[in-house]
């Protein structure tokens, strides 16, 4: 099965500006094809299926300045999302802006927390999108 790359896009700048993230996040994934749906804003849902793996790569819109992603964490469960589902991993060498995980059950409509570490202080953000993951 192929991997699902998610790219989160942040404008840093107007997020430290507005002390949120609120219109400075623009995601997208490679599974659209499947029924992805929301790309370009925060609420991106992406469609998987169970036993796919999932790669988060977070970028700044301006790159004079960091972000990177602190963890990830579901109805205040930090640090696994979904511990069942999905529990996310920073891949090495990446400073956190990559963090990757297999997809171990299927789930609908999951609405999962992306924590952002956002600017030179690393100043704690985060955002809510979703994934549903099918059998084949």
């Amino acid at each position: 099965m192929p991997t699902v790359n998610i790219l989160i896009a942040i404008d840093v700048g107007q997020a430290l500006s507005q002390q949120n993230l609120d219109n400075c996040v623009y995601m997208m994934d490679t599974n659209r094809y499947l029924g992805s749906n929301g790309a370009g804003n925060d609420e991106l849902h992406t469609v998987c299926l169970n036993g796919q793996r999932l790669v988060w790569t977070v970028v700044s819109i301006d790159p004079n300045l960091p972000v990177a992603i602190g963890g990830f964490s579901s109805n205040g469960h930090y640090p696994a999302a979904y511990p069942n589902m999905i529990n996310p991993k920073s891949v090495a060498d990446t400073s956190g802006t990559v963090w990757g995980a297999n997809v171990n059950e299927a789930n609908t409509n999951a609405q999962y927390s992306v924590n952002l570490l956002v600017g030179d202080d690393n100043t704690p953000m985060s955002f809510d999108p979703f994934i549903t993951a099918t059998n084949q």
